[in-house]
């Protein structure tokens, strides 16, 4: 598949979820410790503007976490900030489980408002002195404060570089940009693989350690089986083989199965490991040991990632 055909295959997206933080930096406090301590600059005091138990607030932000852990499952590392790659083979089903899901974020923000001016009196009595009415935005401000977009754009296509700057100048751009393609496409590869990577070797590893096999361990390993080939655009025959032999000798074997017979967890064990090393082959060594993989949405007051232009905002 030439570099033209690829580009048919994937585009560039962006999440953008935002939330109000419900945090605020107070100089007063601050100030006030400072000087019961003798002291200058060691620390900021934030408040926490709604109750502890706020669960209409929790619950929006416990949805935004999911969209985030969504999106981040079903694309592909991109090296640009905010930017991920979206397989056009895996769009429409993206695309249609990110409505349902902003629709659910939706619905959870709108219970927050309703409960929103009681949660602040029940704030103003934890607080006592510390309550300030200017932390908190209107009610019709707050409603402005919550969202979730996803945008798209095509991916770089130097055919259709056409600034206007000397030729000699022009194809030397252009023949960067298909390094930049061809670059961004085997570090696609190298995350697909990591992701089973990671999960094989954690299958190797109780099927070599311990008789209680747990179910998410060989679950993990199966859903990534199903959902991988979808992400795999560039339709690489190695990458292709890795992902039939891992389908085809461990995404087959349930938990139970492997917890009854210790002949075939030593028999999957050895085929995790045989594959762990085509993986490894693959990436030109083992991956270092994956932390989270995607930032954690956390209650920002607008969690924003840079997005290009122009865009196709297909979350309206």
């Amino acid at each position: 598949m030439n570099i033209t055909e690829l580009k048919s295959k994937v585009m560039l997206s962006s999440v953008t979820v935002s939330a109000w933080q419900g945090r605020r930096f107070d100089m007063k406090a601050t100030e006030a410790v400072e000087a019961k301590h003798h002291t200058k600059g060691i620390g900021r005091f934030n408040k926490r503007l709604l109750p502890e138990h706020a669960p209409s607030y929790h619950e929006v932000i416990s949805i935004g976490n999911r969209i985030r852990s969504y999106y981040y499952a079903h694309t592909l590392q991109y090296e640009q900030l905010g930017v991920r790659l979206l397989p056009t083979m895996i769009y429409m089903d993206v695309a249609d489980q990110l409505r349902k899901m902003k629709d659910e974020f939706e619905l959870a923000v709108s219970v927050f408002l309703t409960d929103y001016l009681d949660l602040k009196e029940k704030a103003r009595e934890e607080q006592k002195d510390l309550y300030n009415e200017a932390d908190y935005p209107t009610l019709a401000q707050m409603s402005g404060k919550f969202g979730v977009k996803l945008a798209v754009l095509p991916f770089p296509d130097a055919s259709q570089f056409g600034v206007d700057l000397p030729p000699d100048v022009l194809t030397d751009l252009r023949t960067e940009i298909d390094q930049h393609v061809l670059a961004s496409i085997s570090t696609a590869n190298n995350d697909l693989v990591g992701r089973l990577y990671e999960a094989v070797s954690k299958l190797a590893d109780r099927l070599y350690g311990a008789t209680n096999v747990r179910l998410d361990v060989t679950n993990n390993v199966r859903e990534l089986c199903d959902l991988l080939p979808k992400l795999n655009f560039s339709n690489d025959p190695k990458l292709n083989h890795i992902l039939e032999q891992a389908k085809r000798h461990l995404a087959v074997h349930k938990g139970a199965d492997l917890k009854e017979s210790n002949v075939l967890r030593s028999q999957v064990a050895a085929k995790a490991s045989e594959i762990e090393g085509l993986m490894a082959a693959f990436m030109g060594g083992a991956p270092e040991p994956m932390v989270d993989r995607e930032p954690a949405f956390a209650p920002v007051e607008t969690i924003v990632q840079p997005e290009p232009t122009p865009l196709l905002r297909l979350v309206a």
